[in-house]
């Protein structure tokens, strides 16, 4: 099982009977931030859950043979048993503007740039949060972190910004 695998366990646990479209739909608004999921990953994934009995999938037939997803009662076990388990996994700082400073880029105009991406992410999470979209506890938690590193990225690349310019004057 890879995280995908529990993405959309869990996904279709909080949206019983969600066709792989609209799991797709619910990952770009909520979980894609955090973790990258492939497009063909999320049409692919549900068929192997149904076979290894954690999915149940339902055809309508509608007209339009729409293949629906519910989590079984293996999948809630495998799910929760998942949740449980505490990792010491630490994520890879994956930023194309931090690999670029690496490598001699100008600190000062990428700073300026990556600035201004997480200000508006930051204001985009704090809607978020202030408008009650998060109401579930793991959801809102999730959205703290994620104002947190916002906030974190908003300091250094600040500092950066500041530490460029002042270099330049001397």
């Amino acid at each position: 099982m890879t995280p995908t695998s529990y993405v959309l366990l869990g996904l279709v646990r909080w949206a019983p009977r969600s066709t792989a479209y609209e799991l797709e739909r619910t990952i770009a608004a909520t979980v894609s931030q955090m973790w990258t999921i492939q497009r063909s990953q999320i049409y692919r994934e549900p068929p192997r859950l149904v076979d290894a009995g954690l999915l149940r999938a339902e055809v309508d037939d509608d007209g339009r043979q729409k293949t629906r997803f519910s989590i079984t009662q293996a999948g809630e076990h495998a799910l929760d048993t998942w949740l449980a388990q505490a990792t010491d996994e630490m994520p890879q700082l994956r930023d194309l503007a931090i690999l670029k400073v690496f490598f001699g880029a100008e600190p000062e105009h990428i700073a300026r740039v990556r600035l201004l991406a997480h200000q508006a992410r930051l204001k985009n999470y704090e809607l978020l949060r202030e408008a009650g979209g998060v109401s579930q506890p793991g959801p809102r938690r999730a959205i703290e972190a994620a104002i947190a590193h916002e906030r974190t990225s908003i300091r250094y690349w600040s500092g950066l910004a500041r530490a460029e310019g002042t270099a330049q004057e001397e």
